[in-house]
């Protein structure tokens, strides 16, 4: 009889192992391919996660010198308490100068955010992004716009990077940048990328 209730005792327990198994893996799998995928794992998720862009408001700048080029790594351009924008370089390049900005976002079961330069969405030929980010440079009071030199897809765990050169090649005979080597860029129509965990 003892022996008899040991064994049921023992498959109850293993029923319920089996069962809290079954509910657990998949969310134990979601969350290892989440922390190693990052937010490209929720964009590629379509089936169980809402998508929406749309710009974030307002004007934002960083003075950048271009006398000392790696001091402007990690200037942040925008910051709030999801999402940061920073200088990862200046270049300079011949004549041309070209500024990376990385965009850094959040993310978690419940879904992500990414304020960024780029709009990331789907078509049905798959993943895309679209650069939607405007610049200009000031230097000196004159005002210069200032053109996409390049972007990424969502290539890091938290977000993207998307790049300008500071100053239309035909515009620059007038500056001496050794005299002075200081300019704000100043970007408009950033992009709030938002994806939001379907409900179940």
């Amino acid at each position: 009889m003892i022996r008899k209730l040991f064994n049921l005792n023992t498959l109850y327990i293993l029923m319920a192992i089996t069962v809290i198994g079954f509910l657990l893996i998949p969310r134990i799998s979601e969350g290892i391919n989440l922390q190693s995928k990052g937010i490209s794992y929720i964009t590629n998720n379509i089936e169980d996660y809402y998508h929406k862009t749309f710009p974030e408001e307002g004007k934002y700048s960083v003075e950048l010198d271009l006398s000392d080029l790696e001091s402007n790594e990690g200037k942040v351009l925008f910051e709030n308490s999801e999402n940061k924008i920073y200088v990862t370089k200046v270049m300079h390049n011949g004549s041309d100068y070209e500024v990376t900005f990385r965009s850094s976002g959040s993310y978690d079961t419940g879904g992500a955010t990414l304020v960024s330069g780029l709009e990331h969405a789907r078509n049905h030929n798959g993943f895309t992004s679209h650069f939607k980010a405007e610049a200009e440079a000031v230097y000196k009071d004159e005002t210069y716009e200032s053109s996409p030199s390049g972007s990424s897809g969502l290539n890091y765990r938290d977000g993207d990077e998307f790049g300008f050169y500071l100053f239309p090649q035909d515009q620059k005979g007038n500056m001496d940048l050794k005299e002075d080597p200081l300019i704000e860029i100043t970007i408009t129509n950033l992009q709030v990328n938002l994806w939001v965990k379907k409900p179940e």
